[in-house]
Order: structure tokens, then C-alpha cells, then sequence
């Protein structure tokens, strides 16, 4: 299920990706000029949810495959200004806004150590539900443990991937992968049968069900490099930068997500660091706690 990034890269070259025949990226990968800001194009904030980039449904593209690269970050310790024991983690996402059904992948630090967690649930209402919450349920996420007895050391750097089939009459099945590339340790877990799920929006980036940092988000949390997706009917993987919307409104298509606190100051953000060289670091403000 997982390549390398390497692979995986080479793999993607100048690949667009196909969703019911239409090209996602238009003619080819989205410039740094086209990337989302904020404020500005696509751009979203939220108290209660995602900071990082997210593929905002635009009415044609199932995902079906993300994949991002990150480090388990001592930063992480405190990554929403509150204690360990607090919901929170970075990792990915594939999710459908219209159900709230989604599937989580991340690096979370609880009990004193670095943990890799999986699930599979649903969101509460929200606007936009895989962008607006955090953790689907914190404590079911910490015991989906895909690299079972191999622990992860302060450092680490991680590969973490969804993986969806949704071939087939009978089975429909999500894969959650992660390389421990320091580690040098690859492990799978697999979810069930899952029938009728359409993920249109996928997510990269740090997830918090709540918040006690203070304005500006301007200390590093955490990098996220090969941040890569694919389609139901694509071929091969696309960096995020190229995904762009299909419809003739410009709805959808990549968009940056931010935290903010009740005074719409911003406390957790990318700060628009997407390059052309498909990488990102989320920044966040300092702990009130």
C-alpha cells in the first residue's frame, strides 16, 4: 500500500488527475500564484478543526488516496496549548462533508510517549464537518494502533496514508499505512467493510478538538513534505498543489484552514507556507495554559 516517497514522486511527474474524465488540476499543476492564501482565495477559519491544507469538495472528485510525510514533533507535547491528555494530533484525512463520515490517520502525543492512531467515525454537524472538527473521537482514536508494538521516538519522521478501495460489490476496504522512516519499520492496519462511501475531501496538516493558545501563530509545530493525493479513477498520485476545481465556479479545490480564537485572531495556521515543492509547516501561537 505504501511506496516510498521517492517512488511515489517520481510516480506523480506532471500526472493530472481525473475525476469522471475532467482534468482536476485544468491544464497542469496550480503555480505558487495560484496556491491558496489567507487571507485571500480559498481560505477558511475555524476554533474547532483543521490547520494545514484540505481538498474542499467541488462537486466531481473522489479521493481515494493521501499521504503526507511529518515528525514526531516534540512541539507536539503541547501542540494545542494544553496538557498531553488533550485531543489533538497531525496527521491526514479522507472524509465526505454531506455525511460527516470520515477516516483519520495521525501522530499524537498522550501517556507520556509519541503514538500513530487510526479511525473511522463520523463528525458532529458543522458547516463544513471535515474541516470544522477536530479528532473524530479521542478516545476510540488512541486505540487504532497500526505499528503495534514498535514505538515512535521524539523525532521520528513518519510516512501516514489512507488508502481506500471502493471497487467492487461485496467489499470496500480502508487501508491506514505508516513508515517509521528513522525507524526504518513499515506497518499496515486495515477497517472493515465499508460500503457506499464517497470521501470528497481529504486533509493534511493538525487537528485539535479545543484550544488555549495565544495570538500569533508564529512558532513552528510541525513540517509536512510529499503531501500527496489520487482519485477513484486516477492512476497514479498528484501533489496537493495540483489540485484545483473542476467546476465552471471555482468552488473547491485546495483551501487553507486556520485556527482562530474568539476574537478572530488567528492562533494556528500554515501561514500560507505551501510551495510549489508541495511542503508546509503549521505554526501556532504560544500556550495560555
Amino acid at each position: 500500500m505504501i511506496r516510498t516517497a521517492r517512488n511515489i514522486l517520481a510516480a506523480a511527474g506532471s500526472a493530472a488527475i481525473l475525476a469522471g474524465g475532467m482534468a482536476l488540476a485544468g491544464a497542469g499543476a496550480a503555480s505558487a500564484a495560484t496556491l491558496p492564501t489567507c487571507p485571500g482565495s480559498h481560505c477558511t477559519n475555524n476554533s474547532q478543526g483543521l490547520a494545514g491544507y484540505y481538498g474542499a469538495d467541488d462537486n466531481h472528485t473522489h479521493y481515494r488516496y493521501v499521504q503526507t510525510v511529518t515528525t514526531a514533533s516534540p512541539t507536539l507535547i503541547k501542540l494545542n496549548g494544553q496538557n498531553a491528555n488533550t485531543l489533538g494530533g497531525v496527521g491526514v484525512e479522507l472524509c465526505d462533508p454531506n455525511l460527516g463520515i470520515a477516516a483519520q490517520l495521525g501522530v499524537a502525543f498522550y501517556g507520556g510517549s509519541f503514538h500513530v492512531n487510526y479511525l473511522v467515525g463520523k463528525f458532529a454537524a458543522a458547516p463544513d464537518p471535515c474541516a470544522n472538527n477536530g479528532i473524530i473521537n479521542g478516545y476510540l482514536f488512541r486505540f487504532g494502533n497500526p505499528l503495534g508494538m514498535n514505538n515512535v521516538s521524539p523525532g521520528d519522521q513518519l510516512q501516514l496514508a489512507i488508502w481506500y478501495a471502493p471497487w467492487g460489490h461485496h467489499f470496500h476496504q480502508l487501508s491506514f499505512g505508516v513508515c517509521d522512516i528513522t525507524a526504518g519499520v513499515c506497518r499496515q492496519a486495515y477497517s472493515g467493510s465499508h460500503f457506499n462511501l464517497n470521501f470528497w475531501e481529504f486533509g493534511i496538516g493538525a487537528a485539535a478538538n479545543s484550544q488555549a493558545l495565544t495570538a500569533p501563530a508564529d512558532n513552528a509545530l510541525d513540517t509536512f513534505s510529499s503531501n500527496m493525493v489520487t482519485c477513484y479513477t486516477c492512476s497514479h498520485q498528484v501533489p496537493i498543489t495540483s489540485v484545483s476545481p473542476v467546476n465552471p465556479y471555482g468552488i473547491g479545490g485546495l483551501t487553507e484552514a486556520q485556527f482562530v480564537n474568539g476574537s478572530s485572531q488567528v492562533t494556528m495556521s500554515p501561514n500560507n507556507s505551501l510551495s510549489s515543492g508541495n511542503s508546509f509547516t503549521v505554526y501556532n501561537g504560544s500556550t495560555s495554559a
